[in-house]
């Protein structure tokens, strides 16, 4: 909990530093987003109902006495992680008043040479009578949202393992700060499904065709799309709102997820790849990124949870050859 107030405190302090440079009136700025907080979060809970039951499961299994230390956790940890996504969609919205779009066509490029000349877009939609527009929009978000928003509550209300629960809450802080907002911000790129729109040009205009005919579009996906456009153009302030495709937040945190519950259970492996492949395939089947963003994320958390592990290991073993430690450990 102390990690995660830390984190969350220098994240509003830098947030609110980078928007009064670099917009207007920052204060309108935070009063329209907090304005729009509660119908946008009752939206994600909503949405996200799906996961109450496994947590409630979950915490069946936690000890009788330490549930309500637990539970009054959580409940700092909510507004901790609604005040860490309030500072998100502060500065993703901040990011095109720093610098321009200028990333997309080195993007694009870098997936045809990667794919052998091809746009993986194309290449995603050869499966499209299979896919269901709807099932997939909701595979995207409704699933995801929820742990991917709220993962640090998730953590402190069912994992024991104080060691375990600060190596993931930095992970998730990794995926949202650095990759989000930091490597967002040098390499600032819209996506496939904007490219046309925000750049000019005809070169995505086949995956336009695609998402019409596929269904997705016309879901509730291409509705969520269309609304972010709008906001953008609008210069609407909304909870989520704000263009960014490099790196892929959502794979990052697909990919947390996934190292969460392997590293857990392992028995839980094949599931954990499955969930990424599954979410690196429909980011760029929705059109949303090109296929490096979602590698990039990936090999970036994969990278770092490494890391971690590798200096919890060496601490431990430190800890563990220390003299003062072997004498406690021997009392």
């Amino acid at each position: 909990m102390a990690l995660l107030a830390r984190i969350t405190f220098f994240y509003l302090l830098a947030g609110s530093l980078v928007v009064t440079v670099f917009r207007d009136d920052p204060l309108r700025l935070l009063g329209e987003i907090a304005q729009r907080l509660p119908a946008s979060l009752t939206l994600f809970v909503t949405i996200g109902s799906w996961a109450l039951p496994v947590l409630g499961l979950m915490l069946a299994f936690v000890p009788r006495g330490d549930r309500l230390r637990r539970l009054s956790q959580a409940v700092v940890a909510v507004f901790l992680s609604m005040a860490f996504f309030l500072v998100f969609t502060m500065l993703k919205t901040t990011m095109p008043h720093i610098q321009p779009f200028w990333a997309d066509g080195m993007l694009a490029a870098t997936d045809r040479a990667l794919h052998f000349g091809h746009d993986p877009w194309a290449l995603a939609h050869r499966l499209e009578p299979w896919i269901d527009a709807a099932l997939a929009g909701r595979i995207y978000f409704d699933l995801w949202a929820m742990p991917a928003m709220f993962l640090p509550v998730l953590l402190i209300l069912t994992d024991g393992d104080a060691e375990r629960v600060n190596r993931f809450i930095r992970l998730h802080a990794f995926a949202w700060i650095v990759l989000g907002n930091i490597v967002a911000l040098a390499l600032l790129s819209a996506g496939p499904v904007y490219h046309d729109r925000l750049l000019g040009g005809d070169g995505f205009a086949g995956l336009a065709h695609a998402l019409a005919q596929s269904g997705v579009a016309d879901s509730r996906m291409g509705a969520i799309q269309e609304r972010l456009w709008q906001a953008y153009v609008t210069g609407a302030q909304e909870a989520g709102s704000g263009i960014s495709a490099f790196p892929s937040v959502h794979l990052a945190m697909a990919t947390v997820i996934a190292l969460y519950l392997y590293d857990r259970w392992r028995f839980l492996a094949p599931m954990s790849v499955a969930l990424v492949a599954t979410y690196l395939f429909l980011s760029v089947y929705l059109g949303w990124h090109y296929a490096i963003d979602g590698y990039f994320s990936i090999a970036a958390v994969t990278g770092v949870w490494a890391w971690l592990r590798r200096r919890e290991a060496l601490r431990s073993a430190v800890s563990s050859t220390d003299p003062a430690g072997a004498l406690v450990a021997a009392e």
